[in-house]
């Protein structure tokens, strides 16, 4: 069963792969909706709305770091809303 991660504020590292990216357009410029599965088997729902361009492209795999802005529901799934995504650093 999904659940959410984390707690609200609290910074998160995570890794996820990205299953969907919509492009929102305004007089603002392009701002993105990341729709991401965790790896584990339950595949728990991470979103990030933003303008990361360091945000890794849809089909990657990546751990990242952020900050959890909210939990909510959609469609009866639970997800988690994150903010300020930094890609983890790792020791090869």
């Amino acid at each position: 069963m999904r659940s959410h991660l984390g707690s609200v504020g609290e910074k998160l590292t995570v890794t996820l792969t990205v299953k969907h990216v919509v492009a929102l357009d305004s007089i603002y410029g392009t701002s993105y909706i990341f729709i991401c599965n965790d790896t584990t088997p339950e595949a728990n729902v991470i979103i990030y709305k933003g303008t990361s361009r360091t945000f890794p492209d849809k089909g990657e795999t990546a751990t990242i770091i952020a900050t959890v802005k909210e939990h909510g529901v959609r469609d009866g799934v639970k997800q988690t809303c994150i903010q300020r995504p930094k890609l983890a650093k790792h020791n090869d």
